[in-house]
């Protein structure tokens, strides 16, 4: 097999496998979305809070197992070939799957924030009738590991934007045939669940 022939079919491999880890990344975020938006309601409790975490963990680690990937794959990749392309797309969904995980857990630390939960207790809905205990909001260990897990997903996103060099303005918004208004779910906060874009 002549040596641009084997670059040809790592690539595609390396497209298929980086597709499989961002349906798998969508689907991790996803069910921590569900999770942040309970925090602060009749449903919040320890338990949750620690579920969060495991699921921000999971995200975490498929994103940095995700980026290792696309970063080899688009080194591999022959320039302007259909497997190139495929792996830019990639690239820009995971752009965009990681600004979503870093709005929420910045959600997350801000309801963690307003709502204290005891061990072996439920956190109480505040109405803003009883003020604050002590003068102030207390912050909680989940607060203050919140804001790591905020820092590695911020730096993880900005160091993936500066080492490869896809300016965003050149990939077009598409709908795969038969499956409806998918950037529609992108803007209305919610994880791509496939390729939603082309690049020009």
């Amino acid at each position: 097999m002549a040596p641009g022939q084997r670059d040809v079919c790592r690539a595609r491999g390396a497209a298929g496998m980086c597709a499989a880890a961002q349906a798998a990344l969508c689907k991790a975020t996803a069910v921590h979305r569900l999770l942040v938006l309970q925090l602060g309601g009749s449903s919040d409790s320890l338990w949750l809070r620690e579920e969060r975490g495991r699921r921000s963990t999971e995200a975490r680690e498929l994103s940095t197992g995700l980026r290792y990937m696309l970063l080899e794959g688009l080194e591999q990749a022959v320039a302007g070939s259909e497997e190139r392309r495929q792996l830019e797309q990639l690239w820009v969904l995971f752009l965009s799957a990681l600004e979503l995980f870093l709005q929420d857990l910045r959600r997350a630390h801000h309801l963690c924030q307003l709502f204290s939960v005891q061990r072996g207790g439920t956190a109480p809905l505040h109405t803003g009738l009883g003020g604050r205990r002590g003068g102030g909001p207390v912050q909680s260990p989940i607060a203050l590991s919140l804001e790591e897990e905020m820092e590695q997903v911020r730096a993880m996103l900005v160091e993936t934007e500066n080492r490869v060099n896809i300016p965003l303005w050149t990939v077009e918004a598409t709908e795969p045939e038969g499956t409806g208004s998918s950037m529609g779910r992108v803007t209305q906060g919610e994880p791509p669940t496939g390729h939603c874009c082309s690049i020009l």
